[in-house]
């Protein structure tokens, strides 16, 4: 992609780990990154698979203008007063927590080392099993085994850089990304493929990547290109932290141009 391409975009859309995290941290060259777009006047939004409870720190206290949490589950933004608004797309009963939290533990018998995940406390809408953030051992088809195990048994399940995240419910990032661009910040479905680009590196990323032509990974995406229908336009030379702030540059270098 040109700049005459990413001259146009508007808001710039990025997964969290393995996207702006480098070794398991945020560099201070990411964040410097998203300033730097803001300041230049574009939009930034997180759309993750953290919990609600990491998501309203990063609203809070992070150069971004949103934050899309729990795959879709829930969207914080920033308002002109800086307060948060917070906005619950789905949410998940008592009855059906219960279930997800069953079948998680079910899913630990798949393979040695699985583990529930560290975050699940802060927790909302869905459950994650971690394959690599906080354990050893699992692999990727690992992973995969544990995503059909939740689909097998009803729910929605998508694999991560680190987790498998499951929930109950229609939505993924896409569908809470396209609504929250077009409802919050007047960029609508029609100039969406336009003025927005997005990056990001697993196969939870897939819908944004089926949804925008100026879609970037990292590279580190390249090892889950295999277990993915749709694909990112482009993969940038730097991996993790690296590869988001190189993104960053060239959507600067475009809109300056």
């Amino acid at each position: 992609m040109d700049n005459t391409a990413l001259s146009g975009v508007r808001a710039f859309l990025f997964d969290l780990d393995g996207t702006v995290t480098r070794d398991g941290r945020v560099p201070a060259r990411s964040l410097a990154a998203m300033e730097r777009l803001q300041a230049a006047g574009l939009l930034t939004l997180a759309v993750t698979g953290r919990p609600a409870g990491w998501c309203d720190l990063i609203a809070r206290w992070w150069p971004v203008d949103a934050v899309i949490g729990e795959n879709g589950a829930f969207c914080f933004a920033r308002r002109d007063d800086n307060r948060i608004d917070r906005d619950w797309f789905f949410e998940t009963t008592p009855t059906e927590r219960a279930t997800l939290v069953a079948i998680a533990e079910d899913t630990l018998r798949l393979a040695p080392g699985l583990a529930a995940s560290a975050d699940n406390a802060w927790r909302v809408c869905d459950i994650a099993v971690d394959f690599t953030e906080d354990v050893t051992g699992p692999t990727l088809d690992d992973a995969e085994r544990v995503r059909r195990h939740f689909e097998a048994a009803g729910a929605c399940a998508k694999t991560s850089s680190i987790h498998v995240n499951a929930w109950f419910g229609e939505h993924d990032k896409k569908t809470t990304a396209c609504t929250v661009l077009a409802d919050r910040f007047g960029i609508t479905a029609e100039r969406q493929a336009a003025e927005v680009a997005y990056i990001g590196d697993a196969p939870n990323d897939e819908p944004m990547f089926a949804a925008f032509p100026l879609s970037f990974g990292v590279a580190g995406v390249r090892r889950f290109l295999p277990h993915m229908s749709a694909h990112p336009a482009d993969i940038a030379t730097g991996d993790g932290a690296d590869g988001f702030v190189e993104i960053a540059e060239r959507l600067l270098e475009a809109r300056a141009a």
